[in-house]
């Protein structure tokens, strides 16, 4: 592959999804895809959703014409991932069958797409992961799909960090010589700059649950087909580095959920951007700590890419700072067992 044939497709990428976003905005306003407010959601007016529709059009042209690998599965599952995100804007589904319906759309790609075979050991050499390699990948891809999901929630915020990824695993599947992973990340850049001029504060057109799914699937899809295959990539600690806030958020999440005695998957409103948004910030300083907080990562991400003791070293040390400004916003409360059944925002 030549830098022409990145270029071409990543063109089409950008140039498809922009043109098919206003369309869709349209379509989801006709078909009641609409984000109604209330006291979680940060929107005060009806705003139209289904943007994964559009992004689904972009990714479906320039992959044919940029000839991914496992062209097929991948396209079926980001297919089921984004109409079952759809549903659920439309229907709301319960949390137990949008679960269902992940596991069943991202069992289609572990089975018959690519797995993680080994991961990085930061004490030794890879491990290679043999049978394991199904479930955990299992794990991985849906862990992705969920992480993005919870973190959209502010206009431009999921897209960017998306954007932002997309480019960092790009540069890092083009050092490594993984040009079919190169590609697909290309074109997971061109879809979002297609779509982040409509979504971007004041945002004309949401992701929807069905393109945030759809974001972290296609992360998880790049991820998985170059970057963690192979005894002699990178680990699973570099894609966890550059996408540092979500799971950052997605943790702080998991532990509120305990400290407050509810489920995991309840929803609430003390994630990154709320608590910002309570701080003072606006929309758009919110994106852009986010955005600087992703450049960062994702830039020692790549300088750390080929060590892997340093690179965990490095996310752990981020992760632990991260954690404790989580708790000094106050995603999280500090640990002493009085917080159960308390919670501060509803």
């Amino acid at each position: 592959m030549n830098v022409t044939q990145f270029f071409i497709v990543f063109v089409i990428a950008v140039t498809v999804t922009a043109v098919l976003t206003p369309f869709v905005r349209r379509f989801a306003l006709r078909m009641g895809l609409v984000d109604v407010p209330n006291p979680r959601r940060i929107n005060k007016v009806p705003m139209p959703t289904g943007g994964g529709i559009a992004i689904f059009g972009g990714l479906l042209v320039a992959s044919a014409v940029g000839e991914i690998p496992h062209f097929g599965v991948t396209m079926l599952t980001a297919a089921l991932i984004m109409i079952l995100g759809v549903i659920d804007d439309r229907f709301e589904l319960s949390a137990g069958v949008k679960f269902a319906g992940q596991v069943l759309a991202v069992s289609i790609y572990v089975i018959w797409g690519p797995r993680i075979e080994f991961m990085s050991n930061p004490f030794g050499e890879m491990l290679y992961l043999g049978k394991l390699s199904i479930p955990l990948t299992l794990l991985w891809v849906l862990t992705l799909v969920n992480i993005m999901n919870f973190i959209d929630g502010i206009d431009g915020l999921t897209t960017g960090i998306t954007l932002i990824g997309a480019v960092a695993l790009t540069t890092l599947a083009l050092l490594l010589g993984r040009y079919d992973a190169a590609m697909l990340a290309t074109i997971v850049v061109g879809v979002s700059v297609g779509f982040l001029p409509y979504n971007f504060n004041p945002a004309k057109v949401y992701l929807g649950d069905g393109g945030a799914m759809l974001l972290g699937f296609l992360l998880a899809a790049v991820s998985t087909e170059g970057a963690l295959k192979g005894a002699a990539t990178i680990g699973i600690s570099v894609p966890i580095l550059i996408l540092v806030v979500p799971v950052t958020d997605l943790l702080c999440a998991v532990v509120r959920r305990m400290q407050d005695g509810v489920p995991v998957y309840q929803a609430d409103r003390s994630h990154f951007h709320h608590r910002l948004l309570d701080l003072g910030f606006s929309q758009r300083q919110v994106v852009y700590v986010a955005y600087l907080i992703t450049g960062f990562s994702a830039t020692m991400a790549i300088l750390t890419a080929h060590m892997a003791r340093t690179t965990w070293i490095v996310t752990l040390v981020l992760g632990l700072l991260f954690m404790y400004g989580s708790m000094r916003v106050g995603m999280i409360k500090p640990w002493n067992g009085s917080h159960k059944g308390e919670s501060k925002d509803v």
